[in-house]
């Protein structure tokens, strides 16, 4: 592919990628709450017990190589100040991203697929049906508000994991840990993780929707467009991470 028809390809894509985004911002004012709530279930709590367990694990591993660094310069009691500032302003919102891109991102596509595959889409719009209430808009904003809510349990299963991990490895007591962790965050920590976990939602469903709803011939098609909209999503997601940083620290501090 030569660099001209490449350059076309990502500004054929952003744009469709737009027009899903608008499509699910324009049908939010008719969207059924039930229909929100079904996908939230499907889309985002079905994700809680796999990013709880890894965002766990994920503090309990941060506080161990955080403590053995720290442990040469005699600051073992930083150890919590350092695990809860770079889980909420880093790690969880990315962990939690990349988690929600392999499972809800596939989600997405290969269900959207399906139904793209089956002529139910065209079948929809035949029957002058609303395509961007039914389909679109429920999963576009579940995934987005999954997204936030998930990393928001991320952030307090990674402080506890550190807290577990300080007690019983470095004799740190949990309340002395919570204490230190707390005093050491402010609300621009919070906003800078909750703004870049919504961001990283709406790649993540912009681009599963997208996907799904491409023309497909056959199953193979819907197959390699969901493997797509994983890797492209999980890629987008981590350099996406130094956009949004650089322009939340220039803009909040």
């Amino acid at each position: 592919m030569s660099p001209t028809s490449g350059v076309a390809a990502f500004g054929r894509e952003a744009r469709f990628l737009g027009a899903v985004l608008a499509r699910a911002t324009r049908a939010l004012p008719r969207m059924r709450p039930s229909d929100y709530v079904t996908q939230l279930g499907r889309v985002a709590l079905s994700a809680l017990p796999l990013v709880g367990i890894a965002a766990l694990f994920a503090g309990m591993v941060i506080a161990l190589q955080t403590s053995l660094q720290l442990a040469r310069l005699g600051m073992e009691h930083m150890v919590a100040d350092i695990v809860s500032v770079s889980l909420v302003r880093e790690l969880a919102p990315v962990f939690t991203a990349l988690l929600m891109a392999g499972k809800a991102g596939a989600g997405l596509a290969s269900e959207l697929g399906m139904v793209t595959l089956s002529g139910q889409a065209q079948a929809m719009r035949a029957m002058s049906l609303d395509i961007d209430r039914e389909l679109i808009a429920p999963r576009v904003w579940a995934c987005i508000s999954g997204t936030v809510l998930l990393t928001v349990s991320a952030i307090l299963l990674g402080l506890i994991g550190g807290m577990i991990l300080g007690a019983a490895k470095l004799g740190i007591s949990p309340v002395h840990y919570l204490n230190r962790a707390v005093d050491a965050l402010a609300p621009v920590d919070f906003a800078c993780g909750l703004l870049k976990a919504g961001g990283f939602g709406v790649i993540i469903a912009s681009l599963g929707v997208a996907f799904g709803l491409k023309d497909k011939a056959d199953a193979g098609v819907l197959g390699r467009h969901t493997m797509s909209a994983v890797v492209v999503a999980s890629f987008l997601v981590l350099v996406s991470d130094h956009v949004f940083t650089t322009l939340i620290v220039a803009t909040l501090g």
